[in-house]
């Protein structure tokens, strides 16, 4: 195993990550760079204490890959961040809240500790659900508690394509902010009752809506466990495939949109680019750059402020270029959705599969539910 601080010392001082890092981006002095957390390690390994900047800009990260992407030489930068935390976290120094999270999912199966009651409160009778089926559908935490429309726009596609999936009864929290905090050896007892659950049940296919459940039981739940014997389909490559079939036909729009793109899934991004543009003129957000929208893996709570900012260059760019904002992840719909009401900004966004939705049913709103 390479040593992490062996790849700390390649670094070629370039200063490119310091340029798409969001955090820095909307702080001033170049205080919470990616190099800078990741210069850290030598004193978090060793256990000396940090400065408030060190230990900030550590958790400044939403690790969103956008300085890996960027790196000449290729050092794992959220890899280290991740390491860093793991060990923060053991050494009993991580922040409060990240803490009081990491125990909400353990606990209550959510991050915001939402009542697991009310985690299937999106199902409405219209919708075709079977009670057995080779095909599950998994909503997510923030589809199911925050962004219910997601799942009922979803539900309906995959009807419209004669699929009607089982939900999984004990659907559980994916864990990715366990897995971005460094709480790798609760994520792997969450990943192994999980996967053991879902196996259970007979199922060959889980279709997500969300991008970070997507990636997480798709890429980190081989690692933390061991290989599904299921396959994990995202939603929107079932819709794209059923545009370019002609299952559906959506109607042009005439009006442009901007995609607010989804950082565990960027390496799709044409995706929903494909599904858009059969509906609607595209108007690229940031020039086709990654910039996050602020909110994952603790960024949002531990600095709200600097969260909100990160969420408002979104919000700018896209009402200089487009009609609406479109979004394919429901935590960034949750996030930039909470800061415009709360700093009363006119918004005009919506979730990918609810626009579809719209397009090809009517306005959702019309419908029963």
């Amino acid at each position: 195993m390479y040593s992490f601080q062996e790849k700390i010392d390649s670094c070629i001082d370039c200063k490119k990550c310091w340029d798409v890092c969001p955090a820095n981006t909307v702080t001033e002095g170049n205080r919470f760079t990616p190099q800078g957390k990741i210069e850290s390690l030598a004193k978090v390994v060793a256990g000396e204490k940090l400065t408030q900047d060190e230990m900030d800009n550590i958790y400044l990260s939403t690790r969103c890959g956008a300085c890996d992407d960027v790196c000449p030489v290729d050092i794992p930068i959220t890899d280290i961040i991740q390491y860093e935390r793991e060990l923060l976290a053991k050494q009993g120094r991580e922040p409060a809240k990240t803490t009081a999270i990491s125990k909400n999912i353990i606990e209550r199966n959510s991050p915001g500790g939402m009542d697991p009651s009310k985690r299937f409160d999106w199902v409405t009778e219209d919708l075709e659900i079977s009670e057995k089926s080779d095909i599950a559908y998994m909503a997510g935490c923030w589809v199911a508690h925050s962004q219910p429309d997601i799942a009922r726009s979803t539900i309906r596609l995959l009807n419209h394509a004669d699929i009607r999936p089982m939900l999984l009864k004990e659907e559980k929290c994916c864990g990715l902010f366990l897995i971005d905090n460094g709480h790798l050896e609760e994520a792997a007892e969450h990943a192994k009752k999980f996967v053991d659950y879902i196996e259970s049940l007979g199922v060959k296919k889980v279709v997500v809506s969300c991008p970070g459940c997507y990636i997480v039981l798709n890429h980190e739940y081989p690692n933390l466990y061991r290989e599904l014997d299921f396959d994990v389909e995202y939603s929107l490559n079932i819709f794209r495939d059923m545009i370019n079939d002609g299952t559906l036909k959506p109607k042009k729009l005439d009006y442009t949109v901007s995609i607010r793109d989804a950082c565990p899934v960027r390496n799709l991004k044409d995706v929903p680019r494909d599904i858009l543009s059969s509906m609607v003129e595209v108007k690229e957000l940031f020039d086709d750059k990654q910039v996050c929208c602020g909110g994952p893996a603790g960024l949002k709570p531990n600095f709200p402020e600097i969260s909100s900012d990160i969420a408002m260059l979104s919000v700018k760019n896209y009402k200089e270029k487009a009609d609406m904002l479109v979004s394919y992840c429901p935590f960034c719909m949750h996030h930039i959705g909470g800061v415009c009401k709360s700093k009363d900004e006119e918004l005009n966004m919506k979730d990918i599969s609810v626009l579809l939705a719209e397009n090809i049913f009517g306005d959702v709103k019309e419908m029963k539910s």
